[in-house]
């Protein structure tokens, strides 16, 4: 199986359970933070990677006047999404194409805000990154949200539990090493901020386990063996850990021309 059937199960799995993607609990951040971004810049094309729970994308669609197109490696998401909207006439505001971030589906320069939330850790970053630059507009905006680790993490110790539990994960990155990323591919950072949400690791362990049947020994005795260390960066509870999100907002430069 490759590894694209791989994610679009992983997708399908997550989207009516919201544990890795678009979340409840970041919800409400994640809407308020876009709709700044909206507000702010007034795109007419926004370009989003992945439905994700379809929560946010209809608010947005439903408050914006702007052309969404939502990029969706899952054929059956996709149809989930429109059937339980049928009718809705905030849904004729939203088109859908079938395809894989690696491969972006979209035209060059022809998104003015691009949205990527919550899979940056288990695709391609960088071949990714390429086409986010190729599709964004110059000056248009990219939006960027995941978690993050903490910056004293520098041998990614949560990267480590989640590899563990996790197949599809790579790497999560430090802040400053997103932004030195994006910056090299011709983004300007614009801003950034930080939240912290609780994360119980056992049950998280767990939700992966009953997708992959890998057993949840390896990632609790990466946690065992590493509490202190967990204590220290994460703040670990009773197995559960305060998680860095992060949230930040890129500019496609403009290209330099010779004076």
């Amino acid at each position: 199986m490759s590894r694209l059937n791989d994610i679009v199960s992983f997708i399908e799995y997550d989207f009516p359970n919201r544990v890795v993607i678009e979340p409840e609990k970041r919800s409400a951040k994640l809407r308020e933070s876009l709709l700044d971004v909206m507000a702010t810049y007034n795109p007419g094309v926004i370009v989003k990677a992945g439905l994700g729970s379809g929560h946010l994308l209809y608010d947005l669609a439903r408050d914006s006047k702007a052309y969404f197109v939502v990029v969706e490696p899952s054929m059956e998401i996709i149809r989930e999404f429109l059937d339980h909207h049928a009718g809705d006439p905030v849904i004729g505001n939203i088109h859908f194409i079938n395809g894989e971030f690696n491969q972006f589906p979209i035209d060059y320069y022809s998104a003015d805000l691009l949205i990527c939330i919550d899979n940056l850790d288990f695709l391609e970053s960088g071949k990714v990154v390429d086409e986010f630059r190729r599709a964004l507009q110059f000056d248009g905006v990219l939006f960027m949200a995941g978690t993050v680790l903490f910056d004293e993490d520098i041998e990614g110790l949560f990267d480590d539990f989640m590899k563990a539990a996790f197949p599809l994960h790579n790497d999560y990155y430090l802040r400053d090493d997103l932004k030195t990323v994006l910056t090299l591919n011709e983004f300007k950072f614009i801003k950034g901020s930080i939240d912290y949400f609780p994360v119980d690791l056992i049950l998280l362990a767990n939700y992966f386990n009953a997708l992959y049947q890998n057993g949840t020994d390896a990632p609790l005795t990466i946690l065992e063996e590493n509490q202190e260390e967990f204590e220290k960066l994460y703040e670990l509870k009773e197995h559960s850990i305060s998680e860095p999100y992060y949230i930040s907002i890129y500019m496609r430069e403009k290209p330099k021309t010779n004076q």
